[in-house]
């Protein structure tokens, strides 16, 4: 069973996402691989050994050319280093034009992979099969590819669309719990920014497990939200998408303060929502009852509220660094009320630092 959702994004072909579950064995179907020389899986250490083998078999049904490229796991593969490795790979292989890059595994294999088909021989087609929950509910969806650079979290990177996403549940079903807690805090941004009827969802959900049943229907609800933003500001340049960003000025900053091993993806971003929430609220824009629910939800799901191993000038120092510094101004996503999320506002600092005091406590 899976579900097919056209994407319109107006400044490209539509692209499909296919959600299902037990989808992957079936991938010949799913997108036609006629027009393509060789097929290229591009994944992780981690993720080739929990699915490589079952991906590989399901391509080569294809009658293609099949190869895999495999780069090491974790946010330290997004470098330049890695993207050389990965070039000197397709050259040597003789990939042309016509080659197909399949990008398996999570937010890092996402980026690694869809960079390095955005760039070589100025642009190949890739397809995204994100394997993990943060993936197919957010960072696979908007064709965001790059890599981190001079310490600073995706510096480097373009905006460049898959050709189809293919998102099977079956792969979150051995997900490591930190994992899918890690997924949720996007989930619940979505809710927060953009969908109260979503974050009333999970707020009310007694498990902080869901069937896949539920997650299907999780995963498409975002999928929409985001390409709604999607098809508004495909590169980020009205301030329109910056609502996918709610939450992501404090996260990436903690995220670059522990050098990226410390933290994951949404667990910093998680940190960076109750702050957002709680300047929201000194903002006059929020309740104090709402931030009280915020911080309840992200709590029940085992997502951190607090980060006492740092300090509010180091979080400072870093957000210096955010791509939404227009003209030395820091513009935030901020709370109206759950679900409704405002781009492009300015916070004072003192208002930033006595927030950030408080979770570093």
């Amino acid at each position: 069973m899976y579900k097919e959702i056209p994407v319109a994004i107006r400044t490209i072909k539509s692209l499909p996402i296919i959600i299902g579950t037990g989808i992957i064995g079936n991938i010949g179907d799913l997108f036609d691989f006629s027009r393509y020389s060789s097929l290229i899986l591009a994944t992780d250490s981690t993720t080739r050994k929990l699915y490589g083998g079952q991906v590989m078999e399901a391509l080569k049904t294809t009658g293609k050319r099949v190869l895999t490229y495999t780069f090491p796991a974790g946010e330290r593969s997004k470098s330049l280093r890695q993207i050389e490795r990965g070039y000197q790979f397709l050259i040597d292989s003789g990939i042309d034009r016509n080659g197909l890059l399949c990008v398996l595994g999570g937010g890092v294999v996402g980026d690694v992979g869809g960079y390095l088909a955005a760039t070589y021989l100025r642009g190949i087609d890739y397809i995204q099969l994100p394997t993990t929950l943060l993936a197919q509910v957010d960072s696979s969806i908007g064709g965001k590819v790059g890599i981190n650079f001079s310490g600073k979290k995706n510096m480097v990177g373009s905006f460049y669309q898959p050709k189809a996403i293919i998102s099977d549940i079956a792969f979150l079903e051995s997900l490591p719990a930190r994992e899918m807690r890690n997924g949720m805090a996007e989930v619940i941004k979505y809710g927060l920014a953009m969908d109260k009827e979503l974050f009333d969802r999970v707020n009310s959900q007694e498990k902080t497990k869901f069937a896949p049943s539920e997650l299907m229907n999780i995963i498409e609800r975002c999928a929409f939200l985001k390409a709604k933003v999607i098809e508004a500001d495909e590169t980020d340049r009205s301030g329109i998408r910056s609502i996918l960003n709610f939450g992501h000025t404090v996260g990436h900053a903690v995220e670059a303060t522990s050098a990226f091993r410390g933290q994951r993806h949404g667990e910093a971003i998680s940190i960076g929502m109750i702050v957002a929430a709680k300047i929201s609220e000194r903002q006059g824009m929020l309740s104090q009852e709402s931030v009280k629910t915020i911080d309840k939800v992200l709590t029940r799901f085992g997502l951190p509220t607090r980060c006492p191993e740092m300090s509010p000038r180091e979080l400072l120092e870093a957000m210096q660094f955010d791509k939404k510094l227009t003209q030395g101004q820091l513009k935030w996503v901020l709370l109206q009320g759950i679900g409704r999320g405002v781009v492009n506002c300015t916070v004072e600092k003192d208002v930033v630092t006595e927030v950030l005091s408080e979770v570093c406590q």
